[in-house]
């Protein structure tokens, strides 16, 4: 076993960790310290935060300290060359995706690019490098790791928002419930399954026929309008058979929910046990 494939299976890292909202990151990987600087030159014209590596050895370490826009790599090192430091970069699924720009001293009418592709570069740069050429490739790429990473957060976001709102909905003194356009059950709260008596994996898939029964649906639908049911809300009081404890009187408040061309995607409701609002509201002389 090489010592990259001791290096990946122990997972070790060396590079330094990036500042909190760093700027684009790029790998350079040269042995040739004249060359990295050259690149490293152009490229902070571009506003990117260089990681710079002198080997295949010391680019495994970066990459798993960090992610990267881009990585550069020389095809001719000693030790281990470019193409076997692409490859081993292929074989973690974190870094499988980053883009890799091989850079080569051969000239492109000498280079076989089916075989560069082949061995995972997106792209190839000649030496000498026009720093033109250099700048615009890398740019390219720059961009994309800005508009995944927002993409990222924004997702981060959404999910956060959900989670907030499921633990509103878990706590809420008041059965909570979302059905599909089939009006079978998507979601339903802790207060939902008091109320009824189904745990909500029993009711998650089925319509609201085998929970509530035939009569409360056609209630239900006597409620709607005429037109633009997919904008309806619909109020609607009736019983509903237990499991183990016989009836009991529910109020059911449902709303369409709009899919944005004109129909409906599903309903969302609540659900109140009216026994006991109507117990506990206090006399009156």
């Amino acid at each position: 076993m090489s010592d990259a494939q001791r290096l990946l299976e122990r997972g070790v890292t060396g590079a330094p960790p990036v500042a909190t909202k760093p700027r684009v990151p790029i790998l350079m990987v040269d042995d040739n310290s004249t060359q990295r600087l050259a690149l490293k030159a152009v490229l902070l014209e571009l506003g990117c935060s260089i990681v710079e590596a002198d080997s295949g050895i010391a680019a495994l370490r970066c990459v798993m300290a960090q992610d990267f826009a881009v990585i550069l790599l020389d095809v001719m090192m000693p030790d281990m060359d470019g193409f076997e430091t692409a490859s081993l970069i292929r074989q973690r699924r974190q870094s499988e995706m980053t883009p890799i720009i091989f850079i080569t001293a051969h000239a492109k009418d000498e280079i076989a690019t089916t075989d560069l592709y082949a061995e995972g570069a997106v792209d190839f740069i000649c030496a000498p490098v026009a720093a033109h050429e250099l700048r615009a490739k890398v740019s390219v790429f720059a961009n994309l790791f800005i508009k995944a990473e927002e993409l990222a957060a924004r997702a981060q976001e959404v999910q956060r928002s959900a989670d907030q709102l499921r633990l509103l909905t878990d706590a809420a003194p008041i059965g909570i419930f979302q059905t599909d356009v089939e009006n079978r059950y998507v979601y339903t709260n802790p207060r939902w399954t008091e109320i009824t008596g189904i745990p909500a994996e029993d009711a998650a898939g089925r319509d609201w026929d085998t929970i509530l029964g035939s009569e409360a649906r056609a209630g239900l639908i006597a409620e709607l309008p005429d037109e633009d049911v997919h904008r309806a809300e619909i109020c609607h009081r009736f019983e509903i058979e237990l499991p183990e404890s016989g009836s009991r009187m529910v109020l059911v408040t449902s709303k369409a929910v709009p899919d944005g061309d004109g129909g409906s995607a599903g309903w969302v409701g609540t659900l109140a046990d009216v026994r006991r609002t109507l117990r506990r509201r206090p006399r009156t002389s």
